[in-house]
């Protein structure tokens, strides 16, 4: 592909384009008609999304580990290491050592509400969940098994209730891994104990992991970076503890042994595609068909005879290579511009995964800058969509094989480039 020309050819468009166009005057107008119809035809789009966006599954790890991968010490993590000595110095407003001066987003209402959406995981599970440490609050690992285990009359039948429990809970997706001692931290936070980390055991022997996807606010990542933003994300944390707790206790009364954890105990990316719920992304974190990065996760290791999720692929990874729009927004600069996947280490990610490495700490200074989680590179993905048509023939379009061209219509579209005060009232008023 002559990446020259294609540039030359966006930019004639752009010009071509009345500076006030919009999403719904580019369908209705007979130039929309034409382009989309051009469009489609280029494509092979025949009114159906299948075509274009196939989910593949497979019956192995869809990214590439190298054979002297190692498992990973959680003391590596950007939460653990903010705990160290000289750590805050990264994370500067968030820990209250320079607080935020207001500004549109930051204001009182906004801080009420950001606090009130923080209310489980601060007030309940204390603060820890969220930051990698094990057992806390709604996340317990004690709790009553019931004697008298519950025969499923197959592992499928077991896992539909599970899933169907999990999504009634709270849950938005729920996928199911086979136990793989590769994600689970060597060793683990502990904040009781002298010595930074200790040894992460399990008190039995899992057999599975039930892997949860909660979807994030739409509306409030379009307010990112300010504390609405936050407040979407923390609302899915105080909201994965509840469904947690609820999940955790159905379990244990069908007679299984269970361990809830939110950032503790495991990584949760891997073990999220495992499970068959998206792809690894540019920005290092999950993508799922449906709500693109906008999700948090949570996991359940457990001792039932559940059958599992094949992973899939649906071209996220094939498009991250040519779109960029996550690094080239990124305020830090903390994620890859490299076209592809390496082996690349950088601080706070795990070494041994052919993906792109995001740099942890330069992404948390940013969070610190700004006095909340930031949100950008989600909030200007182009798998971030609604589940509406129009967001849907957008995330059509860069599942195809016309990915750096389709790039040009996210933008023209105006995802993810509102502003910051359009967003917000548009949140309070809609």
């Amino acid at each position: 592909m002559d990446l020259g020309k294609e540039k030359t050819e966006s930019t004639e468009q752009e010009k071509a384009i009345p500076k006030k166009f919009s999403r719904r005057g580019f369908l209705k107008t007979s130039v929309g008609m034409g382009v989309g119809a051009a469009g489609a035809a280029l494509l092979g789009y025949d009114g159906g999304m299948a075509n274009a966006a196939e989910v593949v599954q497979h019956d192995s790890f869809p990214v590439e580990i190298s054979s002297d991968y190692k498992r990973y010490n959680q003391a590596g993590i950007v939460p653990i290491m903010l705990t160290s000595p000289g750590g805050q110095k990264y994370f500067g407003k968030r820990m209250g050592m320079i607080p935020q001066e207001g500004g549109e987003g930051w204001g009182p209402l906004e801080e009420a509400f950001d606090n009130a959406c923080w209310a489980i995981e601060d007030d309940v599970n204390h603060s820890k969940a969220t930051a990698g440490i094990q057992k806390q609050g709604l996340f317990s690992w004690e709790g009553k098994v019931n004697p008298e285990v519950y025969k499923f009359e197959s592992p499928e039948a077991a896992t539909a209730a599970i899933k169907k429990a999990a999504t009634y809970f709270g849950a938005s997706k729920v996928g199911i891994a086979p136990y793989d001692d590769r994600w689970v931290y060597t060793e683990v936070f502990n904040p009781d104990t002298v010595a930074p980390t200790i040894p992460n055991e399990f008190p039995f022997t899992p057999t599975h992991v039930i892997v949860m996807a909660f979807e994030m606010d739409y509306d409030g990542y379009q307010t990112a970076p300010t504390l609405i933003q936050t407040a979407s994300s923390a609302n899915i944390y105080s909201n994965m503890g509840v469904t947690s707790i609820k999940l955790a206790k159905f379990i244990r009364n069908l007679g299984y042994k269970v361990i809830p954890c939110c950032n503790d105990t495991a990584l949760s990316v891997p073990l999220a595609v495992q499970a068959g719920l998206g792809e690894l992304s540019r920005i290092g974190i999950l993508i799922t068909p449906e709500f693109g990065p906008r999700v948090r996760l949570c996991k359940m290791y457990v001792d039932m005879p559940l059958a599992i999720d094949k992973p899939i692929t649906f071209g996220a990874m094939e498009f991250c290579k040519t779109c960029m729009k996550c690094a080239d927004a990124c305020p830090s600069q903390a994620i890859s511009n490299d076209k592809e996947p390496s082996y690349k280490v950088l601080p706070a990610t795990n070494p041994g995964v052919k993906k792109w490495a995001a740099d942890g700490l330069k992404c948390v200074t940013q969070w610190g800058e700004v006095g909340g989680d930031c949100g950008i590179c989600i909030k200007v993905c182009p798998y971030n969509k609604k589940q509406e048509w129009h967001h849907d023939l957008a995330k059509f379009a860069t599942r195809t094989p016309a990915r750096p061209v389709l790039r040009f219509f996210d933008d023209l579209f105006g995802y993810g480039k509102i502003t910051v005060s359009d967003a917000l009232k548009k949140f309070w008023n809609k």
